[in-house]
């Protein structure tokens, strides 16, 4: 099947530089985890003791204390990964583009399905190198935030197409988009757009997404959408 690449982006999003601050958050990240799994395996042996009706608001109240715990889990993991990530260089693997890109289609099915938004997948068979699991990551990071961003009703597209020397894989909202502004900030370490204060997250996905491609010889693009809504493409070169 034939794709015609979009034009270019007009405002391509910058490519975080290695800085001391990641590995320090990193550092700080891992030392927190070990007291956080601790607290979190207290609760749940707490809650499991509080049994019978008398303890249903005691049980309720330390569930929800869990279900924050498991998200403040989440984050670390983000800070780690942002400090894990060798942007200098890193051994490099072949990757089918299109098909990690219908995986990750697959993965998110679900819960498009319960936010009544479609997801379609086009493009062409191309193999692409990277770090591995760069792509994969990338893919749930735009595919997570277009999710968040898309009305109900609305399609979320993702396109696969290449050129002699890179290839594209490119998620595209219905959403509100971003301005020149934010686009030129969205790599920025814990930085967020107005659109997204609002949601749940924590400003680190594009920044280690960034990352990601970087170390693979690669770059994210950001632009906005012709019909309104954001593309966030990952751009990785070709195999030879």
């Amino acid at each position: 099947m034939s794709v015609t690449p979009p034009p270019p982006l007009p405002v391509p999003a910058p490519t975080p530089a290695v800085e001391d601050p990641s590995a320090v958050a990193a550092a700080a990240a891992h030392q927190v985890r070990g007291p956080l799994s601790s607290i979190q395996l207290r609760l749940e042996l707490l809650r499991d003791r509080l049994t019978g009706p008398p303890n249903a608001s005691a049980r309720q109240e330390i569930q929800d204390i869990l279900r924050e715990m498991e998200r403040l889990s989440e984050i670390l993991g983000q800070v780690l990964a942002w400090g894990a990530v060798d942007h200098s260089s890193g051994p490099v693997e072949t990757v089918d583009v299109l098909g990690v890109a219908a995986t990750r289609v697959d993965a998110w099915a679900a819960q498009a399905c319960v936010r009544g938004v479609r997801l379609c997948l086009d493009g062409v068979a191309v193999t692409g190198t990277q770090v591995r699991g760069s792509l994969e990551q990338a893919l749930d990071v735009f595919l997570e935030n277009a999710l968040q961003a898309a009305p109900e009703g609305s399609d979320i597209c993702v396109t696969v197409y290449a050129t002699p020397s890179l290839v594209r894989a490119e998620v595209r909202d219905q959403g509100p988009g971003m301005s020149d502004e934010e686009i030129a900030r969205a790599c920025e370490p814990f930085w967020r757009g107005t659109a997204g204060r609002s949601r749940e997250g924590t400003g680190l996905g594009l920044t280690v997404a960034a990352a990601l491609l970087a170390a693979s010889g690669g770059h994210l693009e950001l632009g906005r959408a012709p019909t309104g809504g954001l593309r966030a493409i990952a751009v990785l070169p070709t195999a030879d």
